[in-house]
């Protein structure tokens, strides 16, 4: 009887060290919380960078849920460049340039 309970006891132990185990894992497919390139964005009250699209005509760049191309205006700002991953913008001697990622990838 006592085997049985030191067994029982040492099964409880390694299932309870599993579930502890497991609450601190994180999901690495979750969204990335809050870039830091966004958060600037939204405090300066520019537009929001939601795709940059490339290919053999006009580079684009989506604002706001909005296509533009170099030269345009969005909120006020002239849209300067469009790049592989960020767009400038300008609005008299201002210039901000809007990143699409953060640099944080997760593997």
């Amino acid at each position: 009887m006592a085997s049985v309970n030191r067994v029982l006891l040492v099964w409880l132990l390694g299932a309870l060290c599993l579930a502890q185990a497991a609450e601190t894992l994180t999901d690495p497919t979750r969204p990335l919380q809050g870039t830091r390139g966004q958060a600037t964005a939204v405090q300066a009250g520019l537009p929001q960078l939601q795709a940059i699209i490339l290919g053999q005509g006009a580079r684009q760049a989506i604002l706001n849920g909005h296509s533009y191309l170099v030269g345009q205006r969005v909120a006020g700002y002239k849209i300067e460049s469009i790049g592989a991953d960020a767009v400038v913008l300008r609005r008299g001697q201002e210039r901000h340039r809007l990143v699409l990622f953060s640099r944080k990838v997760r593997y």
